[in-house]
């Protein structure tokens, strides 16, 4: 009963999610070029959409004078794209793991740097799903109006995260195909649409629409001011949000990660580049108004295209890419918090591979944390926009500054040209940042100013947890001694006894060798010496660890390795539960694990909880009896100078 139940289980989770994934096979399903564009590239493609409407809502203070600025505006905002591609294309190269900012920060200028730079990642990453999506859903009242209700708006924003969600759980090769199409054909027909309208201002010059329908934008202002043109510069620079993707996710890309990775990033840099500077041209040039639901880019399709097929499938492509720009998130955010839970920030499971090799916890958390941003603010794109892009400058402004000092401490080859390019990106960044927090203060941009302090003390706070369970459970040569003798010293007592003449089996489930491990051993070998410890080998590094551990302090007990290519820890466990008790040769058969009790109920969510699994799953074997061998750390006072292994065999 309990085989058909798993196996059900299995058939079912296969059925939404796809075929488990080999963990050799993971260069399979990483992406190249051509599939890193739509994953990693759609939140900044349709960026430059709604960039146009930002500058222009801005230097139109000024009157109809805005419109002779917002070209210049446009190249001073591909000068920082150029700049801040530099950058990122120095943290891919230093960095080929991923972690863009929060690597960079951390490594050259400080641990609550890095936290910074982690925190403001994690923010911009969770704004971007709820903010594109509430817009995407938004445009589309005025063709469905039942969406129109917020209860109604609500429930379709968080059920399109709910699908990003379960696409991206999928693979990103998934990802991939099935975003590969709306984002190259968006991308081709903006192409047509820019080429389309500099012809026809080249061959028929322009009317400016504007002046034509008598809507000309006035103002009481009697000219361009320094402040507006540094609002609507930062404005613009919301094309920029995304572009950090790449960055962080370069361990997603196929061999060589590195040069495909930076050939994303130079093909994004150009796409967003060519993209705003033609359509703030367009837009100049026929003086369009941005206004609530009609866009700049909806204006220059029906002025181009008229209502013909290609303007429909511009503004089709458009909304479908709103939506699909929620997907750079959900390839970023995994990744990051990675590599943080890699570094103890963050917890642990959220470094494991799921079964089609993405980080699912991480996939997860996203899909639950922005669907309550969703529901908070009520679907609401507004309100939530203020604190949109404030993420993303402070990475930026980080990524920068950190390679400037560090290029002004190493100065290797042409460290003067490095040293003003990272410097330029940074400097711009922060005075960006700093405008948005001064313009956008008031309208919401405080909360992102509270949230972030505390989530950098909650990343130094799990850190600093694990640090003390790493303290109570390192394995020290008191403690191998200790157990050596009790281990000698009950063989010495059964000498007389022949091994088979015991007819009870332990079994010990083993992820790390800690002292709860040591402890469990024990108390399993004082009931019987037919004790074996199990590894179930999902980490090939974890794997070889352990095996040299083992090796190291001399462990009599046998060590089972038990592969687990597919990473599926408790149905590989109890795969072996049944070989075991096929053999028949036992009269019980006892699980014994291990079980860390930390000082705080709380601190339960920083551990995977496999035992409990385990015991859940073997609650439906009649012949397996379980055991619970809980650990209670003891207070000490000891350094902490290592945080390379955290045990979770909980």
């Amino acid at each position: 009963m309990a085989n058909n139940n798993r196996l059900l289980s299995l058939k079912l989770r296969t059925l939404i999610f796809g075929h488990p994934l080999a963990t050799q096979n993971a260069e399979e399903s990483k992406v190249g070029v051509s599939g890193g564009v739509p994953v990693f590239g759609s939140d900044i493609i349709s960026s430059e959409g709604y960039a146009p409407d930002e500058i222009l809502y801005v230097l139109l203070l000024a009157g109809s004078l805005g419109y002779a600025y917002v070209l210049k505006v446009s190249v001073a905002i591909v000068l920082l794209v150029i700049s801040i591609f530099l950058v990122y294309r120095k943290a891919i190269q230093k960095y080929p793991e991923g972690g863009g900012s929060y690597t960079i920060a951390r490594a050259y200028l400080g641990e609550n740097y890095g936290l910074i730079a982690g925190a403001s990642l994690t923010l911009d990453y969770i704004l971007t799903v709820a903010v594109s999506v509430s817009s995407a859903i938004e445009n589309l009242t005025g063709i469905f109006p039942w969406l129109a209700p917020t209860e109604h708006k609500v429930l379709a924003d968080c059920l399109v995260i709910m699908f990003m969600a379960w696409v991206n759980l999928r693979g990103l090769k998934e990802s991939a195909r099935l975003f590969s199409l709306p984002v190259y054909l968006y991308i081709s027909t903006l192409a047509l649409l820019i080429g389309t309208g500099l012809v026809e201002i080249l061959l028929h010059g322009v009317t400016p629409v504007s002046v034509a329908t008598g809507h000309l934008a006035t103002s009481s202002a009697s000219g361009m001011t320094w402040f507006i043109l540094a609002r609507a510069f930062a404005g613009g620079t919301t094309a920029l949000t995304g572009f950090e993707a790449v960055s962080n996710g370069v361990t997603a890309f196929k061999n060589p990660a590195q040069k495909r990775a930076i050939h994303t990033l130079l093909i994004l840099a150009i796409i967003v580049s060519l993209g705003l500077i033609m359509l703030t041209y367009l837009a100049g040039a026929y003086h369009l108004v941005p206004a609530e639901g009609n866009t700049v880019l909806n204006q220059l399709g029906l002025i181009i295209f008229g209502k013909t097929i290609p303007y429909f499938v511009l503004m089709g492509t458009a909304a479908a890419i709103l939506v699909i720009a929620s997907s750079t998130p959900y390839a970023g955010l995994p990744i990051l918090l990675s590599l943080m839970a890699r570094d103890g920030y963050a917890p642990r499971y959220f470094k494991n591979l799921g079964d089609r090799l993405v980080y699912s916890a991480g996939i997860w958390t996203l899909f639950l944390v922005s669907s309550l941003l969703i529901i908070v603010f009520h679907g609401d794109t507004h309100t939530m926009l203020p604190l949109y892009a404030i993420g993303v400058f402070i990475s930026f402004t980080l990524t920068g500054l950190g390679l400037a000092k560090h290029t002004w401490q190493e100065k290797g080859d042409k460290w003067q040209s490095d040293l003003a390019i990272f410097s330029f990106g940074g400097i711009v960044s922060f005075l960006v940042l700093l405008i948005f927090i001064i313009t956008k203060f008031t309208q919401g941009a405080w909360i992102i100013m509270v949230i972030m302090p505390l989530l950098v003390y909650m990343f130094r706070g799990i850190r600093s947890i694990y640090s003390c369970e790493i303290r109570d459970l390192d394995v020290t040569p008191k403690a191998i001694e200790d157990f050596h003798n009790h281990v000698a010293k009950l063989k010495r007592r059964r000498v007389h006894v022949e091994l088979s003449d015991y007819k009870n089996k332990i079994i010990v489930p083993v992820y790390d060798l800690n002292l709860i491990v040591l402890e469990t051993l024990r108390y399993a070998y004082a009931l019987t010496p037919q004790v074996t410890a199990v590894h179930i080998a999902s980490d090939p590094n974890r794997t070889a660890k352990l095996l040299k551990h083992w090796a190291k302090h001399h462990i009599e007990i046998p060590l089972e390795i038990v592969e687990s290519p597919y990473r599926a820890t408790v149905h590989d466990f109890l795969k072996y539960i049944d070989k075991v008790e096929k053999k028949g040769n036992f009269e019980t058969i006892t699980v014994a694990i291990a079980e860390y009790v930390p000082e705080k109920m709380w601190q339960n969510i920083l551990h995977n909880q496999t035992g409990q699994l385990m015991k859940l799953m073997l609650l439906f074997r009649k012949s397996i009896l379980v055991t619970s061998v809980p650990y209670h750390p003891v207070p000490k006072e000891v350094p902490t100078d290592k945080l390379d292994v955290i045990s979770d065999s909980k």
